[in-house]
């Protein structure tokens, strides 16, 4: 069916073209993924420590910490907080840092994290050794295998946008709501995709494991945030995709 749909379409560009392409040689990426953690490390806090940071009354509440998160990290892990699965994967964890933080800030959350890369996931193991046993080898871009795990929510911080070559980001959509129970939550550049019309598509030509509802969670009074549900949300449901392309004030 993935093949079919792949056929079906033409390459889908950027909102906006005058973006270019933002695909890695994937080889190498964890060279270029380490020196943007020491560039962001010199004023955006990385890693909490316990008692950094709370979540309370759907709020994440910063302590005792002198740089701030950076405001996708914040608004990512407030979501999940407001959303409170039992249980998430992060396609694409990288260095582990989100996977971290959210268990220091919930600490009975079960976690589990995939990269395509085995460089970068050699780094998580000098970063968070502790993580190496929930963190695994998987190419979210590749047909999906018999055994594919879940959790309550799936979510990606920075990472579909980085898949531009063909369609390889319907695929990884469509194995994302397969691994998700509940929740998709998605940070990413919304002018890389057509993100909506494209779950969208992939609903329609029945190549989605449930039905969506579009919401969206906000950072600085603007919508910043895509949640993508299996079921109805008391969150700010996404009326129009032009929301999300509001620049930050």
């Amino acid at each position: 069916m993935l093949r079919a749909l792949r056929r079906r379409l033409a390459p889908r560009i950027a909102l906006d073209p005058s973006l270019g392409t933002d695909d890695f040689d994937w080889s190498l990426y964890h060279l270029d993924y380490r020196a943007q953690i020491e560039v962001l490390a010199k004023d955006i806090l990385q890693r909490l420590e316990a008692g950094d940071a709370v979540f309370e009354a759907g709020k994440l509440h910063m302590r005792r910490v002198a740089s701030p998160l950076h405001p996708n990290h914040a608004t990512l892990y407030e979501t999940i907080g407001v959303l409170a699965p039992r249980s998430v994967i992060e396609i694409g964890c990288g260095g582990g840092d989100h996977l971290h933080n959210l268990g220091i800030l919930y600490p009975t959350l079960q976690r589990r994290g995939f990269d395509r890369s085995p460089a970068q996931l050699a780094f998580l193991r000098e970063r968070s050794p502790q993580l190496a046993p929930l963190t695994h080898i998987l190419d979210i871009t590749m047909p999906p295998a018999e055994d594919t795990p879940t959790a309550d929510v799936v979510y990606t911080q920075a990472v579909l946008m980085h898949i531009q070559a063909g369609n390889g980001h319907l695929v990884a959509l469509h194995n994302m709501f397969r691994m998700a129970l509940k929740q998709i939550v998605l940070m990413e550049n919304w002018k890389r995709h057509r993100f909506v019309d494209d779950i969208r598509l992939l609903h329609e030509c029945g190549m989605l494991a449930w039905a969506p509802r579009f919401y969206f969670r906000r950072w600085a009074g603007r919508p910043h945030i895509l949640v993508v549900s299996r079921e109805p949300l008391d969150l700010d449901p996404l009326q129009d995709y032009q929301q999300l392309l509001e620049p930050l004030g």
